[in-house]
Parts: C-alpha cells; sequence; structure tokens
C-alpha cells in the first residue's frame, strides 16, 4: 500500500453523494457512513498481519485459512466524529479495542487542542493502530492526536489514518511531520474554505452524525 491510497470504488462514491447532500438526515448520515466505513475497513487492513490456521471443513477436508489476531488491534477514533467509524471496524474486528483522543479547534487560529486521551500506554500490546477521523481538512487535529500516539511509544509505521474526505493540504501536514503513516480515504477534495471547511465536502461530519 502507498503512503496514500484514495479508494476508487462506486460503492465508496455512492455512500459519498448521499453524504455530500445536504437534504440527507441524521439517520442516513449515520447509515452511509458506517456503510463508507466498511470499505475503508478493508482497503485500509489490506496488509494487515495474519497466521495461517488450520481448519476442517463439513467435507472432512483439512485446509488452511488466514487467522487475524483481531485483538492486537487498536482503534482510536477523533472525538466526535470518528465515532462514525468505530462500528464500521468492529463488525469486521470485534475484537479489536477501542480508545480516544478528543481534539478541539480554536476556530480563531484553528490550533488543535487534546482535552481527551485514553490511548494505552503498552504498545507492545498492538500490532496496528488505526485512527478514525471522517475529514482530514487542515491536518492539525490528526497530526496533535499522531503526537498523542507516538508520544506513548507506538511507532508511525504501524498506525494508519482512515478518513472520508482529505485535502492535499491536510496529508501535506501530516507526512510532513509523519511521513510513514499511511493514509486511506475514499476522496481527495480541492481545497478548504476560509473557515478551513473541505470544499466541496459535505459540511461539519460531527454535526450531522450527532445532529448538534
Amino acid at each position: 500500500m502507498s503512503s496514500v491510497c484514495v479508494v476508487d470504488h462506486p460503492v465508496a462514491g455512492n455512500c459519498l453523494r448521499i453524504l455530500r447532500d445536504r437534504r440527507t438526515e441524521t439517520e442516513g448520515f449515520r447509515k452511509e457512513m458506517k456503510r463508507l466505513g466498511w470499505l475503508l475497513a478493508i482497503e485500509a487492513t489490506r496488509d494487515i498481519e495474519y497466521a495461517m490456521d488450520a481448519v476442517v471443513t463439513p467435507l472432512d477436508v483439512q485446509v488452511n485459512c488466514p487467522r487475524i489476531k483481531d485483538d492486537r488491534i487498536l482503534l482510536v477514533p477523533i472525538l466526535r466524529a470518528g465515532l462514525g467509524f468505530v462500528d464500521s471496524f468492529l463488525d469486521i474486528f470485534p475484537a479489536a479495542k477501542v480508545a480516544h483522543v478528543g481534539v478541539s479547534r480554536d476556530h480563531d487560529t484553528l490550533e488543535a487542542i487534546t482535552y481527551l486521551d485514553t490511548v494505552p500506554d503498552n504498545p507492545a500490546a498492538f500490532d496496528r493502530v488505526f485512527v478514525v477521523d471522517p475529514m482530514l481538512a487542515t491536518g492539525n487535529s490528526s497530526v496533535k492526536t499522531l503526537e498523542v500516539i507516538t508520544g506513548k511509544g507506538y511507532r508511525p509505521e504501524q498506525i494508519t489514518l482512515v478518513c472520508a474526505l482529505a485535502v492535499n493540504r491536510g496529508i501535506e501536514q501530516v507526512h510532513g511531520k509523519f511521513p510513514a503513516v499511511k493514509i486511506v480515504t475514499a476522496v481527495i477534495d480541492p481545497e478548504l474554505n476560509e473557515k478551513a471547511y473541505i470544499v466541496p465536502g459535505l459540511g461539519d461530519a460531527g454535526d450531522r452524525l450527532n445532529l448538534i
């Protein structure tokens, strides 16, 4: 997987169509965010580590199949919008652990401020870390979260940032400090507006997921 992967799939595009539409209400927005999260989770874990395990089929034939140790996966949603992808990952990796990083943004300076951190202090317990947040805009929140995670001993090479939409400014900000972190997104939009919202984007994902 290259350092940036865009999931170019018709189903992902259809999810984005519904998410972008201002007429989509909270229930539909949550449903499509979860559906898109499944596709992103599959792509983000394309290179996941696994062991081979022998099973016997109903035809009494033994066959070797991959076994994923999902209890060694750590999900880190950036609050609050990142919660929209957690269930998607847990549907596929039910034994994964979930930590939370809360980041608020100063709307004047766009500075990211951490207000919550539950990332475990035992990086040896995890093989992969997936940071999930629907929007990679300025990159400030993502960089702040990556600083929290790597500050506890996690290696950038084991971290993947998963988002629905990104812009080049955010990608460059992340890779400027963490070049080894992989980024998986459904689309790269052209720009940010004066309020640092992705354009054309889909509005404020946190507000649309939670209504308030």
